[in-house]
């Protein structure tokens, strides 16, 4: 009776044994993938950070190192590799992270100095407070080991404080158009110019950056079409007031009583010429404007010469007459005498 129930149990066993066998083996291999997977994630975690802070331009021998154990996790395959993998992109991160902030800051910093020098600051106190609170967060959150936000508030305060020279740039284009008078040239893109340069400044308010930024520039480019188009019509009328004057000056001899203030002109006339040929419109305006003083100078120089030789000539007249008279008084006195 017991020798059937022994070999029942032992029928038994020999089942369940290899099931349990296999359980247990299961369990080992998902736990060897779970931690070969979580050293993968880790590997690439560590591979994307210091790829995002750029550290195969600052480190480019220490990436490739990196890069090549990689490569080699990739193929053995084991956690060991993948984190020996992770620890080597970490350690570039580390060596680039303060380069990088650096580099932001001194970016940041330039950008800055310029607005400062520009009077921005002054004209635009609250504007410019705003990107400096933006800028201060970004360093807060290096300081707290943030990267990734303080990053990201380095490249906003960037950005406003690069939307703040566009609009600057506009604004002074803007300045100069009205000054000159040149908005009659062009009055629809100048008109429209304005708009945008309006609703530029209400996207920064409203905290929108990107379209602020993008608007400043088209406000910029339209004010510098009509600076451009001015600044050609103007130039034409200072090439034509030139040329009067130079003609002037010829028709006084200028070019022979005044020889050297007349060549100076010229020389002057012609390098505007030159200028005005090539489409430097504001340059060829200016050196015209400096021709037309010269001619001018060079025709009242003649001209005073010509007057004093003229009023030597009259008194050399009024010499010989006076002369004249007095030979003739002298010849009736000797006359008188000889009677």
């Amino acid at each position: 009776m017991k020798k059937p129930l022994f070999f029942a149990l032992f029928t038994v066993a020999m089942l369940v044994l290899p099931c349990l066998v296999s359980a247990q083996t299961s369990q080992t291999d998902q736990s060897s993938t779970n931690d070969l997977s979580a050293a993968i994630a880790k590997a690439e975690e560590a591979r994307k950070k210091a790829s995002d802070f750029e550290s195969p331009s600052y480190f480019p021998g220490e990436w490739e190192a990196a890069e090549a154990q990689y490569a080699n996790a990739g193929s053995v395959k084991t956690p060991a590799a993948y984190n020996a993998t992770a620890d080597a992109f970490n350690a570039v991160f580390k060596l680039t992270i303060p380069l990088y902030a650096q580099a932001r800051e001194d970016e940041i910093m330039a950008l800055r100095n310029n607005l400062v020098a520009a009077g921005v600051r002054v004209s635009f106190p609250e504007v410019f407070a705003l990107a400096d609170k933006t800028a201060l967060s970004a360093l807060g959150q290096y300081e707290i080991q943030d990267y990734y936000k303080a990053r990201d508030f380095a490249a906003q305060a960037f950005l406003m404080y690069q939307t703040m020279l566009s609009a600057h740039d506009a604004w002074l284009a803007q300045w100069e158009i009205k000054e000159r008078g040149f908005e009659r040239y062009d009055s629809d893109n100048f008109n429209r110019a304005g708009e945008i340069l309006n609703d530029a400044v209400a996207a920064y308010k409203a905290g929108n950056y990107s379209l602020s930024q993008e608007n400043a520039n088209e406000a910029l480019i339209r004010f510098n079409l009509v600076l451009s188009v001015g600044w050609a019509a103007y130039a034409e009328l200072r090439f034509s007031l030139a040329e009067a004057e130079r003609q002037a000056a010829l028709e006084i001899k200028a070019n022979i009583a005044a020889r050297d203030l007349f060549t100076e002109a010229d020389s002057s006339y012609k390098t505007s010429v030159i200028a005005y040929d090539s489409q430097k419109y504001e340059e060829a305006a200016k050196r015209f404007i400096d021709s037309e003083a010269l001619f001018a100078a060079a025709s009242a120089s003649a001209a005073e010469k010509r007057d004093n030789a003229a009023a030597a000539i009259k008194k050399a007249h009024e010499i010989i007459q006076k002369s004249d008279e007095t030979a003739r008084q002298a010849e009736t006195i000797m006359k008188g005498r000889s009677k």
